[in-house]
């Protein structure tokens, strides 16, 4: 069931923007490389589902698809591409427009690099609130080691703000595992990727479980 929404102006500005002039940014294969932790069935939400190419690969899995997205702009192209097969709703990672306990599991792809302290506090607890127990939750974000860590205007807290007005952190195993400390650890891997100017991505893929 849809709830209100809250939305943080600045960073949806920016992401408006971004998707605006962008409105693909997002392209390659999701469903040959990821292995989803879910059933067959399972009612799934993508938080910060952008233009639902994971929100797509989702579907294709079998599973029911709920997508939202700080983004209007986002969000109206996910429902003009995919609106018939899954929902989607302009929501911020910490309000999500949701019951408790009505996902079976949740997917965050590279979100939690965006988000301040407050919002990454408010984003667990709300994760925690509408994923049943025992669901399962999929997490990709971007290792410190990355080649474009630390690019941009530093702020306080540590984040860079890129020339898209875009705010992105990055983690390390530990920092992560601080942020899931309230969920059980199923599994955390990290990735390195050799681009073709023989740069590295790197970037970390954890699964967790909502405990009893």
């Amino acid at each position: 069931m849809i709830r209100g929404t809250m939305t943080a102006p600045s960073q949806k500005d920016a992401w408006n923007e971004f998707y605006r002039t962008q409105p693909r940014p997002w392209k390659g294969a999701v469903r040959n490389k990821t292995k989803f932790p879910f059933r067959e069935g399972d009612k799934v939400l993508d938080i910060g589902c952008g233009n639902g190419k994971t929100s797509s690969a989702l579907a294709e899995e079998g599973y029911s698809v709920i997508g939202i997205d700080i983004s209007d702009v986002a969000v109206e192209t996910c429902k003009k591409i995919y609106g018939s097969k899954m929902r989607f709703v302009c929501a911020s990672a910490d309000s999500i427009p949701l019951d408790d306990n009505e996902v079976d599991g949740v997917v965050m792809v590279h979100v939690l690099e965006h988000l301040t302290d407050d919002e990454l506090l408010n984003t667990m607890k709300e994760v925690c609130r509408v994923i049943r127990t025992g669901g399962k939750i999929f997490v990709r974000v971007f290792h410190n080691d990355d080649m474009r860590s630390g690019k941009g205007e530093r702020t306080e807290d540590g984040a860079v703000i890129r020339g898209n007005g875009i705010r992105y952190r990055y983690f390390d195993e530990t920092r992560l595992k601080n942020v899931f400390s309230g969920f059980l650890e199923i599994s955390v891997e990290r990735i390195d990727e050799v681009t073709k100017f023989k740069e590295i991505r790197s970037r970390i893929e954890a699964i967790y479980e909502k405990p009893a």
